[in-house]
């Protein structure tokens, strides 16, 4: 849209994550909406619902159109337009489409932008999303100027040293429940004192307990004060969407994530463990 000449402010409330800084454009987001955006038009993106925005997505209410482009099952189809697909791999991989059927001119930046949207939703296309949609898009990305190789190197291969102590610590607390078809990592605050990190920038994190043989479901808790936060992830054959949603949470089929709060980590591991034999294939 900057490039067809539109004033835009992107917005990201939850800032962007260490990973992603070396991006073009990551300086160039703010943490707040702007303070009137009555007539503006707002996209709202990768989000099923809008009060996922944040503390201030009621002030959305107030834009000329509201447009939603979502891949997430179960979104609330809460814009003024909704452009939501469930089949495709990552929101990136829409946006590309989009951009595509309007003939619109692709730059470098903007490939690769989308191309590390595609290769994290697809767990470096390792994930069961990772369909000859998804490939043919990543294809033209790289033709567009997404250099493949730098871009997977800034996302999973530049960590300080506290990272990977961190990353330590977190495989060895891994442990296995439900006859071995269900295996559990760990991330509490005393790792995170211990190693001198928060472990937010661990790009994958969640998906390390999915590399033990027989595991259908993998599990991360970080530990976050009072609250729990829990990321699952399956093999293919167990949907930890269902299981999220059974606890309040949601994504999607191979990957989904949840919170419970006020409870101990034991607490939580032991809530999550009896919702899931349900589920499992």
């Amino acid at each position: 849209m900057r490039e067809r000449g539109a004033s835009v402010t992107g917005v990201s409330t939850d800032g962007v994550p260490a990973p992603y800084t070396f991006l073009p454009s990551a300086d160039t987001l703010e943490r707040d909406l702007p303070g009137d955006v009555s007539g503006s038009v707002a996209v709202v993106l990768d989000t099923p619902s809008l009060g996922r925005v944040g503390d201030d997505a009621d002030r959305l209410d107030g834009a000329r159109v509201l447009i939603n482009i979502d891949h997430h099952p179960g979104n609330d189809n809460f814009g003024t337009l909704n452009l939501v697909d469930p089949g495709a791999s990552s929101t990136a991989l829409i946006i590309h489409e989009l951009l595509t059927d309007l003939d619109a001119h692709v730059s470098s930046e903007v490939a690769s932008l989308l191309y590390v949207g595609l290769l994290t939703d697809t767990g470096s296309f390792r994930f069961g999303n990772t369909d000859a949609r998804t490939l043919a898009t990543a294809s033209a990305l790289a033709g567009a100027g997404a250099d493949a190789a730098v871009l997977a190197s800034g996302v999973y291969g530049e960590q300080p040293v506290g990272n990977i102590r961190l990353l330590g610590l977190v495989l060895g607390s891994i442990e296995t429940a439900l006859d071995g078809r269900v295996a559990m990592v760990y991330l509490t605050d005393a790792m995170r004192e211990a190693s001198g990190v928060t472990g937010e920038s661990i790009e994958g994190l969640p998906s390390y307990a999915r590399l033990v043989r027989g595991v259908e479901v993998a599990l991360l808790f970080r530990e976050e004060g009072s609250k729990i936060r829990v990321s699952l992830r399956s093999k293919g054959r167990a949907d930890v969407n269902a299981i999220a949603r059974e606890l309040g949470g949601g994504g999607h089929a191979s990957a989904a994530g949840l919170v419970l709060e006020g409870t101990t980590l034991e607490e939580a591991k032991a809530r999550v463990l009896a919702a899931i034999p349900g589920f499992l294939p």
